[in-house]
């Protein structure tokens, strides 16, 4: 990997930068400079798509519909507009690195991935968080407790995280043959597992994980002749499969004790 791309790892994975974070203050602006960032990428995104080559149309209108629904979550502060917007942002960190680790500094995706740094650090830290996930209401109104909170943050994150490899896969060109019921199918659980999640629903965190299921066994069967695309099943399986964990884990132990 490359000194850049290393170093932006590093610096972003330092918890003591999300403390600080949390100590600066400045709530009002800093959810302003992540959603102005958003907001950039739903324009970019959007013009890209009207204009887009033969068969790319729906993928960058996807990737938009992304970046604006994280806008307005972030905007109107509801309580998982933070989670959402971070696992956005996370994902075009990602591709940044991953894309330096592979050809070296490369100014855009040095570029690419500071707008996108733009969104995950200004929503880090405690500060932040009381504005968004720590908010009374809807903790009362689902009963929901500092660990539960926590498992439905890593859940949500991470689910979205995956989603715009999921949209590249399922709604970008591909040939005859390239598994593209495997895509579909991966996107539809993939986007109401997110929305069950969100309304805290239990049928929810099961649907992302069936959809990293399907994710790695389509990308599995697929990916050698999806080309540059191959390596999003892949990815997308990963991270989805990571974000059921949170919930499958105490529903292990839940059913375990109800058969003891």
């Amino acid at each position: 990997m490359s000194n850049s791309a290393r170093g932006l790892g590093d610096w972003l994975a330092s918890s003591k930068l999300a403390e600080r974070l949390g100590a600066l203050g400045f709530e009002r602006f800093r959810r302003a400079l992540a959603a102005l960032s958003l907001s950039f990428f739903a324009i970019l995104y959007t013009f890209l798509a009207l204009q887009a080559p033969e068969g790319w149309g729906p993928a960058l209108g996807g990737l938009a519909a992304c970046y604006v629904l994280a806008f307005f979550a972030v905007s109107a502060e509801w309580f998982w507009g933070r989670w959402f917007a971070t696992g956005i942002g996370w994902s075009g960190i990602m591709v940044a690195v991953f894309g330096m680790f592979q050809v070296g500094w490369v100014p855009a995706l040095a570029i690419y991935g500071g707008l996108h740094a733009l969104v995950v650090l200004p929503l880090a830290g405690r500060s932040m968080a009381a504005r968004y996930d720590l908010q009374e209401g809807w903790r009362a109104r689902y009963k929901m407790d500092d660990l539960g909170v926590a498992r439905l943050r890593k859940t949500i994150t991470r689910s979205a995280a995956s989603l715009p490899s999921v949209i590249l896969w399922a709604l970008g060109p591909k040939e005859p043959g390239q598994g593209m019921l495997f895509a579909f199918v991966t996107l539809a659980l993939a986007a109401a597992g997110l929305s069950g999640l969100v309304r805290l629903r239990t049928w929810g965190w099961m649907a992302v994980a069936a959809a990293g299921l399907v994710a790695l066994g389509g990308g599995h069967l697929w990916a050698p002749s999806m080309a540059p695309l191959g390596v999003a099943p892949d990815l997308a399986g990963i991270l989805l499969l990571a974000a059921a964990i949170p919930f499958a884990a105490p529903a292990f132990r839940f059913l375990a004790q109800r058969r003891a």
